[in-house]
């Protein structure tokens, strides 16, 4: 039996769940193996049996438990995922909860490592997957906001690539969300046309061929000058209306 104890009276819900979520992270408790019954649990922790299922609750949201239905239900351990940090993400992004402003700093920083990672890793075969996006981005041009809103769509496909490359969950689970929700914030802060299209292209005929050229650091700068860029057309945009 894993070593609980009787919770502190202080904050016993906290305690609580401290004293599990610790337990399930030191390995006393393995992917897959279901945790005491909850009546065994309050015993265990001396708690109330509301207290007990509170704390099993914030678990799962946390993503440490899964609970299954039945005669043979009960709280389950869950494999260690990336999962409940990009379903928060997603949630903050279909929300708009997080400002434009906020949003592109976070992407030019992150966006820039990533696409260091891209310039080290992409084999043969993808940087020429990249290369045909120039002409999918062309295609765009001259096509006032249907144009702009497909250039963002075929941008998403191209960041996912990016992160298919790379082959990092970390970054996957960051940058999924919000490459999923480019859509949405392109027509809720800038709906954009041809002016916006041919900016971005502009960018992509520079990028593209900075990371075929395996030019880290040229990549890097575009990518980052790329995405204040479009920050400040939103601020620009906001101000003026």
């Amino acid at each position: 039996m894993p070593k609980l104890r009787k919770a502190r009276h202080l904050s016993l819900v906290e305690n609580v769940t401290h004293q599990i979520q610790e337990a399930i992270l030191d390995g006393e408790y393995q992917p897959g193996d279901k945790l005491p019954p909850t009546r065994q649990l309050q015993n265990i922790l001396g708690a109330s049996l509301g207290t007990i299922r509170e704390s099993l609750a914030i678990l799962e949201q946390r993503g440490l438990l899964a609970v299954r239905k039945g005669a043979k239900g009960g709280f389950f351990i869950r494999e260690a995922t990336t999962q409940p940090m990009t379903e928060s993400l997603e949630l903050l992004m279909r929300r708009t909860s997080l400002s434009p402003e906020e949003l592109y700093e976070f992407r030019a920083t992150v966006e820039a490592g990533l696409i260091r990672l891209v310039v080290q890793r992409a084999t043969a075969d993808q940087l020429a997957v990249f290369a045909g996006y120039l002409d999918k981005f062309k295609a765009c041009l001259n096509k006032g906001q249907p144009g702009w809103l497909k250039l963002v769509e075929t941008e998403q496909a191209l960041r996912r690539e990016f992160l298919k490359a790379i082959q990092n969950r970390t970054y996957e689970a960051v940058l999924l969300p919000i490459y999923n929700n480019l859509i949405q914030y392109a027509l809720r802060y800038l709906p954009g046309g041809d002016a916006e299209a041919f900016a971005a292209y502009d960018y992509w005929v520079k990028i593209i061929p900075a990371v075929a050229a395996r030019d880290e650091d040229r990549a890097a700068r575009l990518m980052q000058a790329f995405l204040f860029h479009f920050r400040d057309r939103i601020l620009n945009r906001s101000e003026n209306n």
